[in-house]
């Protein structure tokens, strides 16, 4: 197959004029054309525009901050999959078809991101450019380590009692309270502007979170 070779100071910018005014807004793309010798079948590299792509609160109107209304987001998350769904780009053209997959898929990315708590106040850390190593790279607190440690060998205990559900029910109570803790540490740290802080909360919280997710695995299996 010969190579794909860039089609010279050839650039096109589409305003895809399909989406409603409301999904105009919220970003266009650039479209650089690689030609393939066959001029009725171009294949299309498709960046996406900054407005769109650099700001998942942006792209669901939201405040830039670590609480969101699950409702409006959810809300605007069904706004926009309408607008991308495949049925009404059925007879667009083969870019506009590319575009509404591309940005269904970034929507989508941009839901699951903002959706989870943890991942939230990552993407809020990335906004305020910390990198995920930076993030990792933040000291935790040695009276922490401790308790978490204290905590999984309860965990590790549990699967040998005759009557588990008590001390589940109690370590799920217990992580989830620690976890809501340092959410708020998180979003007053956030909010002030206090970037340390708020990524040392942030790694308390990966702790925290990957544990409560091993405890209701826990409690999963032992129903089964």
């Amino acid at each position: 197959m010969p190579r794909r070779k860039p089609v010279e100071n050839v650039c096109v910018t589409l305003f895809a004029p399909r989406f409603s005014p409301g999904f105009l807004r919220v970003g266009v793309a650039s479209t650089n054309l690689i030609a393939t010798g066959n001029p009725q079948a171009p294949v299309f590299d498709m960046t996406l525009s900054s407005s769109f792509a650099d700001n998942y609160f942006r792209l669901f109107d939201l405040p830039q901050q670590f609480a969101v209304d699950p409702a409006r987001l959810g809300e605007r998350y069904r706004q926009l999959q309408g607008e991308l769904h495949p049925d009404r780009h059925a007879h667009g053209s083969d870019l506009e078809q590319r575009m509404a997959v591309q940005y269904s898929a970034l929507v989508n990315e941009a839901y699951a991101t903002l959706r989870r708590p943890l991942s939230r106040a990552l993407y809020l850390l990335q906004l305020a450019g910390m990198s995920a190593e930076e993030v990792a790279a933040q000291q935790v607190d040695g009276s922490f380590l401790i308790t978490q440690m204290e905590l999984r060998e309860k965990l590790e205990t549990v699967p040998t009692l005759v009557d588990p559900d008590e001390v589940l029910e109690h370590l799920v109570a217990e992580i989830s309270a620690d976890l809501e803790g340092e959410q708020e540490q998180f979003a007053r740290a956030h909010a002030a502007g206090d970037i340390g802080a708020a990524a040392s909360a942030c790694v308390r919280m990966q702790y925290l979170d990957k544990l409560l997710q091993e405890t209701e695995q826990l409690e999963s299996d032992l129903m089964d």
